[in-house]
Parts: C-alpha cells; sequence; structure tokens
C-alpha cells in the first residue's frame, strides 16, 4: 500500500496528488526516476516510463497508477479515470491509487461521485490527511459544508501544519456561521501563512456584510 503522507517538503494543495507516487516502482533506481521526472515536471517521461511499467507487469498498480497522474496533470481526467477505477478494484488497500482517483472526478466536475470514491477511501487510510483534505473539497464542492467541515477539521488533525487544510477549515466555518472555530482556524493560519490569514479575514468581513 502506498504512503500519501511521504511528500517531499512541507505540503502543498499542488502537491498532494503526488502522493500517490509514494513507494511506487520496485527499486531505489525507478523510485529516484519517479520523483526526478516528477520534479521536472515531465509528464510525457513519465507516461513512457508507466508504458514500459505495463509492458513489463501488467498485472501490477504501479505502472497505471503512474499513467494516470500523468494524464491528471496534463489534465485529461478522464482517462485518470479511467486507469484508476480497475486498479483500486483490483487492489482495494491502495490508497494513493483512491485519493487520486477521487480528485480526478473531482476535477472532472463530478464532486458527488469524488465524494463516494472518498468516503470509501477514508475507510482505508484512516490516518491519511490527504485523503481527508480531498473529501473535505468533494463536500465543498458539493454544497455539504456541514460534511465538509469534519472532513477538514480531520485534515488539520493530522497534518497540522498543512496551512491550506486550515483555510478551507476557517472558510467554511465562515460560511455558516461557526465563528468560534473559524476564528481558531485564523489562529494557526497567521502561524503558518500570513497571506492565507488575510485572504480568510477577508472572506470573515465579508460574511458580516451580508
Amino acid at each position: 500500500m502506498s504512503k500519501p503522507e511521504e511528500l517531499e517538503g512541507p505540503p502543498t494543495v499542488d502537491s498532494l496528488p503526488a502522493s500517490a507516487l509514494s513507494e511506487r516502482g520496485d527499486s531505489y533506481d525507478e523510485r529516484t526516476l519517479i520523483a526526478d521526472l516528477n520534479k521536472k515536471k515531465n509528464w510525457d517521461g513519465l507516461l513512457r516510463y508507466a508504458q514500459e511499467k505495463q509492458r513489463s507487469d501488467p498485472g501490477g498498480s504501479d505502472g497505471a497508477v503512474v499513467a494516470s497522474y500523468a494524464m491528471f496533470r496534463k489534465g485529461d481526467y478522464s482517462k485518470a479515470i479511467a486507469l484508476l477505477q480497475p486498479v483500486v478494484q483490483r487492489n482495494p488497500e491502495d490508497i494513493g491509487a483512491w485519493n487520486l482517483l477521487g480528485e480526478s472526478q473531482r476535477k472532472a466536475g463530478q464532486p458527488g461521485q469524488a465524494a463516494r470514491t472518498l468516503e470509501r477511501a477514508s475507510g482505508v487510510g484512516r490516518t491519511s490527511f490527504v485523503t481527508f483534505f480531498f473529501l473535505g473539497e468533494a463536500y465543498r464542492d458539493n454544497q455539504r459544508l456541514d460534511r465538509a467541515i469534519p472532513a477538514f477539521r480531520e485534515a488539520t488533525r493530522l497534518a497540522p501544519a498543512f496551512a491550506q487544510a486550515w483555510f478551507e477549515l476557517g472558510s467554511a466555518c465562515v460560511r455558516t456561521g461557526e465563528k468560534e472555530e473559524a476564528a481558531g482556524a485564523l489562529d494557526n493560519l497567521q502561524k503558518l501563512d500570513p497571506a492565507l490569514a488575510t485572504e480568510l479575514k477577508k472572506r470573515a468581513a465579508a460574511a458580516r456584510l451580508r
């Protein structure tokens, strides 16, 4: 099972999909190659690696997940979804694949399906902050803030240094009028990311004027 928490450097929204690449590859050299291609944003290079991997190991998951990640980065979410669905059916413990599938569905404009996918993922990756953050986004896009707030809250519990999770939690609480929790999120943001803290203050001020 992949470990999506193994990210290079502090987590950012843009870095989260790359958690699906964690521990892909059968050797140190393969894992280094995948990391290097990702760092260089060489999506075609990742696709070439994935195609070779699928030829040499047609029953494995790594090639399909790496290929789906490359398609995700290229903005072809439907192809990413098509590649990932057989992976999670074949290997339901692959939390990295579940996470990327759910986020691909959300990006493809399917927040309801994304939420259902990530709800299943949360049963597998109970300690994956990536799962709960993506789940919160899916609920938010589906206008279910009552469910988004607990998901973002769990993401902040699992990854207290992840500023964007605090921002999303605070923003959702501002919209629902949960002032005390919004204030707590703001306190954390002021320490982690002053720019996001300023944006959250603006949203809170705008909500008071409505």
